[in-house]
C-alpha cells in the first residue's frame, strides 16, 4: 500500500466535514486532537495535509458521532466546487466517459484515499477502489465516504440521475444494510472482495456538458500547473497563482493573499513587480482561463 505521509490533499478536502460538524455541534478541538492540524491551519487556502493526517481527523469525528452512517451522509455533502480546480475539469468534460479518464489523469487533486481502477467489461464498466492504506475500525466510514462521494459526483454531472445498476462493498453492511440500498436507490452487495460501482458502459457516453473543447483543455491545464506545483519548489509568481486556483470562485483580495504568505500587501506588490508582474495581472489570467 502508499505511504499516508506521500500522499497529500487540499484543505479543502475537510470542507463538508467542517460543515457537518458545525451542523451537528460537534466539538471541533477534539477533531483535531493528533493530527497535527490547527484551526489557522483550515483557514488557509493552499495548506495541505497528509492522508494520514485527515485519518486521525476522520476517526475522532467517528468517536465523537452517533452516526453510523456518518461516512454515507459525509460523502454526500461534497460539491464539485469543494474540489477546486479538479470539480471545474470535470464539469467541463463532455461525457462521463471523459470525466473518468479526467478524473484518474488529474487524481493528486482529488480528496481520494482509494486506489482507482476503471475496468470495461463488455457492456458494463467497474470503478472499482483498493484502500491505499489499512484503515482498520473506519474502513466501513472511509469506503462509505468514498463511494458515496462518488455517486454525488455522478448525481451531479448527469443532474440528477445516476449511471449506477450496482454496488458492491467490502464490509457488511451492519444492522440495516436496506440503508444503503435507499441511499443509493440500487442493488448492494457486501463482504465483496472489493469496493466497486458497476455501471452500464452506454450510458457513459450521453452528453452531460455541452462546454467548448477549449475550455476542457484550459481547465485541464490549470489542474496540471497545480500538480506541477505540488511537485517542486516554486517561485513566488506559482505560489501566488496556486493560492488563487486553490479557491477558485473566491478569489482573496491582494491583503489576505499577503497575509497567508506571512507578509505585507506592499512587500508582495513589490516582489511581483520586481518579477516584472502584479496581483491583478495573475488574477486576470487566472480569471480569464476559467
Amino acid at each position: 500500500m502508499s505511504s499516508g505521509n506521500q500522499i497529500k490533499h487540499a484543505i479543502a478536502s475537510l470542507r463538508a466535514p467542517l460543515r457537518y460538524i458545525e451542523d451537528h455541534s460537534i466539538n471541533l478541538d477534539q477533531c483535531l486532537i493528533g493530527t497535527g492540524i490547527s484551526r489557522y491551519d483550515l483557514e488557509k487556502g493552499n495548506f495541505r495535509i497528509r492522508l494520514t493526517q485527515a485519518v486521525r481527523f476522520y476517526q475522532n469525528l467517528w468517536e465523537l458521532s452517533e452516526d453510523p452512517y456518518l461516512g454515507l451522509n459525509l460523502g454526500s455533502q461534497y460539491r464539485l466546487a469543494d474540489y477546486g480546480m479538479w470539480g471545474f475539469a470535470l464539469m467541463s468534460a463532455r461525457n462521463l466517459h471523459r470525466v473518468l479518464e479526467l478524473a484518474l489523469r488529474l487524481v493528486a487533486l482529488s480528496f481520494t484515499g482509494f486506489r482507482h481502477e476503471i475496468v470495461e467489461d463488455g457492456a458494463l464498466t467497474v470503478h472499482r477502489l483498493t484502500p491505499l492504506l489499512d484503515y482498520g475500525s473506519i474502513l466501513t466510514f472511509m469506503s462509505d465516504r468514498e463511494l458515496s462521494a462518488i455517486h454525488q459526483i455522478y448525481c451531479e454531472l448527469e443532474h440528477g440521475t445516476s449511471p449506477i445498476i450496482k454496488m458492491d462493498f467490502l464490509h457488511d453492511g451492519g444492522s440495516t444494510p436496506f440503508r444503503y440500498r435507499q441511499h443509493f436507490d440500487c442493488p448492494v452487495n457486501f463482504n465483496c472482495s472489493r469496493n466497486e460501482y458497476v455501471m452500464k458502459t452506454a450510458d457513459l457516453y450521453r452528453t452531460t456538458s455541452n462546454t467548448s473543447r477549449e475550455s476542457e483543455e484550459l481547465c485541464v491545464q490549470q489542474c496540471e500547473l497545480l500538480i506541477s506545483r505540488l511537485s517542486k519548489r516554486s517561485n513566488l509568481v506559482d505560489d501566488v497563482r496556486y493560492m488563487i486556483l486553490s479557491r477558485p470562485g473566491e478569489f482573496l483580495d491582494i491583503e489576505s493573499v499577503a497575509r497567508k504568505m506571512k507578509m505585507s500587501a506592499r512587500t508582495l506588490r513589490r516582489h511581483l513587480s520586481e518579477q516584472n508582474t502584479s496581483y491583478q495581472a495573475l488574477l486576470n489570467e487566472i480569471r480569464y482561463g476559467l
